[in-house]
């Protein structure tokens, strides 16, 4: 019991004297929950619709109310482009065509079709967004008739980009883009803390070189492995999973090497605040665990509370996530890479300034 007691005094002693640890242990896990609580949730809303009727369709036009009026849709302000295009661009989530002559029409013929695309890169959002509409017309068809039978109306539902609703399709591009992530940030943060643990980072240091050599000594092997690991995920979705790469794979590369750019400046950051490797390690669960609840990569963002996704926005691996999904399974055009591309720029710089005047030159 006495040895129990020592060693309780001890981790209390040295849990106390380290400020960063004593952060981490206590302080980020309460953070942690306040904000995840309020993040995660898996409601689909805030749904971005566009609709295509014709004049006087005003059937048509009480659908698109009630679909806005319930709180789940949104309206997508794409007025220029047609709603093929719109969710081809990811600037819809979903699209209604009216049928020839209109809704109001085909009611009362009793014959047409109301046509919905729906973007089911998100397979989850994909079957809210169905399932939505479906009641909402019909809804609103059994107020104009004031009869619960079948509307006099069929469904014409495609489903784009993820036609069977294969969960791979949507959660090996989430993976390449995590495992990525994980696999700079663990690298760097760990091998650079190791060297300040053993003593080495001092005679590195002492050595005639910049601290820019250092860092870059640090950080471009581990962009290496890190972009084997990418390779290596892709090939084995693509095999085993048959998940298609559309897109280009040029542009699929670049994607790579354009998120190196924050990824690597997170982890020299993170390497500046800590001295041993369990420092590292908490650092790194901290961190990662936040980027990766607030990224979209597993959790739509859009259902997020307004400052939580502001936080996603400037979050590199949101971006590097989108790009990844986009690319593998609807082929964006270079306006759409050079957008989240350059969102991963202007923040990786922003990080490295960061990164860099916090790097020491002495121990």
């Amino acid at each position: 019991m006495k040895v129990l007691r020592g060693f309780f005094k001890k981790e209390i002693i040295g849990l106390l004297r380290d400020p960063i640890l004593l952060v981490a242990v206590l302080i980020m896990p309460v953070v942690q929950m306040i904000l995840l609580s309020g993040a995660i949730t898996f409601q689909a809303d805030n749904l971005r619709l566009v609709m295509q009727n014709s004049p006087n369709d005003t059937l048509m036009e009480q659908v698109y109310r009630h679909a806005i009026g319930s709180g789940f849709f949104v309206s997508a302000n794409v007025k220029s482009h047609s709603p093929i295009d719109a969710v081809q661009g990811g600037m819809a989530d979903v699209a209604i065509i009216a049928p020839d002559g209109g809704l109001t029409r085909a009611t009362v013929r009793g014959d047409g079709e109301v046509q919905i695309l729906i973007d089911s890169m998100n397979i989850l959002k994909a079957h809210s967004i169905e399932a939505y509409l479906r009641g909402i017309i019909t809804k609103t068809l059994s107020d104009v008739t004031h009869t619960e039978i079948k509307p006099p109306i069929n469904f014409d539902v495609r489903i784009l980009f993820n036609p069977q609703l294969n969960t791979k399709f949507f959660m090996v591009p989430s993976m390449v883009s995590i495992l990525v992530f994980l696999a700079l940030l663990i690298l760097i943060a760990v091998s650079i803390t190791k060297e300040k643990e053993t003593g080495t980072m001092e005679t590195l240091m002492s050595a005639p070189i910049s601290k820019y050599d250092i860092i870059m000594g640090k950080v471009l092997p581990y962009v290496l492995v890190s972009f084997v690991v990418m390779l290596s995920i892709v090939v084995v979705g693509m095999i085993v999973f048959r998940v298609p790469l559309v897109g280009s794979m040029f542009m699929f590369l670049m994607s790579f090497l354009v998120f190196c750019v924050p990824a690597c400046g997170i982890g020299v950051w993170l390497s500046g605040y800590t001295h041993t490797q369990q420092q590292a390690l908490l650092g790194l669960i901290i961190v990662a665990f936040l980027a990766l609840m607030l990224s979209g990569a597993i959790i739509s963002t859009e259902n997020m509370p307004i400052v939580l996704r502001v936080i996603s926005y400037i979050n590199p691996l949101s971006h590097y996530s989108f790009l990844v999904r986009n690319i593998m399974l609807k082929g964006p055009d270079w306006i759409y890479f050079a957008k989240h591309a350059g969102a991963m720029m202007a923040s990786g710089l922003v990080i490295w300034v960061i990164a860099l005047r916090r790097w020491k030159t002495t121990l």
